[in-house]
């Protein structure tokens, strides 16, 4: 991560780079003819501005390790100031500086607009999803009245059609409030996870998966069902996709206490090839990638009912994913 821009003899800024206005939150044009105190960190090098220091001498400054004072915090940075000197004369000021981690204000900018796009995106497609969505009702209706003397065939149009119906609700809810907004009501974490197993047992069949549940004692916590069922399946399926050719998935609940508050915990096991280091650093920081985008949004939903994502990955050892609920 860089954060660029040059200023004029006069110390106004005359270029900003796309960084920089991330990290200040101001565009160039709101910038351009203005001194670059005025919106941005202060250099300082011997109890004076930096920047002036290289224009006085006309030589390059460099400050390694240098404390930055940055938007969101202190951090440590390398800082280079380069006076464009022509005909003797210091036309232009180049500053470029490189922080050693990201500075927390910009991480936190970064990641509303990474979550405003996904709202942009999850807007089009819950959209999308609508019209097809009422072709399958039509279809699995037509099932149902035509091989009406097949239970085993009811029972699961049956499902079908709660499904769409749970579907058709939460596209309609997402579309006029957010996660934070869902209503919330006693649920029963055993039934739901019952509900889960019926749901997904072709899927984990045709995956060659063998699924063990594991419910413990869990009295019902207050949360919204839909919600909860939805990050439960974004992680099962998760687990499925990293077993390509088949294992085992340990599906356990349980009850623990952590600093005197009780939890309903949902654990979900695979024997998978596990996450390297670094994948696991980005699942853990909640990166909404494009392999990582049903993850963060179990993130978000758990964070809303005040509860949290554990993860415990090695690379060759499979991976374990804790979902903490208070009680």
């Amino acid at each position: 991560m860089v954060y660029d821009f040059a200023t004029d003899d006069s110390l106004r800024i005359v270029s900003w780079g796309d960084k920089t206005a991330e990290l200040t939150g101001k565009s160039c044009s709101e910038v351009l003819g203005r001194k670059y105190s005025e919106v941005f960190p202060k250099i300082f090098i011997d109890n004076g501005d930096a920047l002036d220091s290289a224009l006085q001498s006309k030589c390059v400054v460099k400050l390694d390790g240098h404390n930055f004072d940055c938007l969101g915090g202190r951090v440590k940075a390398d800082i280079s100031i380069n006076p464009v000197v022509k005909n003797g004369k210091v036309k232009f000021v180049e500053v470029a500086v490189i922080p050693e981690h990201t500075c927390p204000m910009t991480e936190r900018l970064m990641e509303l607009q990474r979550v405003l796009d996904i709202g942009k995106t999850a807007s089009t497609l819950a959209h999308g999803v609508r019209n097809p969505l009422n072709a399958i009702k039509g279809a699995v209706v037509y099932l149902r009245d035509k091989y009406a003397n097949e239970p085993p065939l009811i029972e699961f149009t049956k499902i079908i059609e709660d499904e769409i119906a749970r579907l058709d609700t939460f596209i309609s809810k997402f579309l006029s409030s957010s996660v934070s907004e869902a209503e919330y009501s006693l649920t029963d974490i055993n039934a739901l996870m019952e509900r889960i197993k019926i749901v997904t047992s072709f899927q984990t069949d045709a995956a060659r998966v063998h699924v063990i549940y594991e419910l413990g004692n869990i009295p019902p916590i207050k949360a919204n069902a839909f919600q909860i069922g939805q990050a439960v399946m974004n992680v099962m399926n998760n687990a499925l996709k990293a077993m390509s050719s088949g294992g085992h998935l340990l599906v356990r609940t349980y009850i623990e206490n952590r600093m005197e508050v009780k939890f309903a915990i949902i654990e979900i096991a695979d024997t998978g090839p596990g996450m390297t280091a670094r994948r696991h650093r980005s699942v853990a920081a909640k990166k909404a990638d494009g392999k990582g985008f049903g993850l963060f949004i179990t993130h978000e939903i758990l964070k809303h009912h005040g509860g949290h994502l554990e993860i415990e990955s090695k690379k060759g050892a499979g991976t374990t994913m804790k979902m903490y609920l208070p009680l």
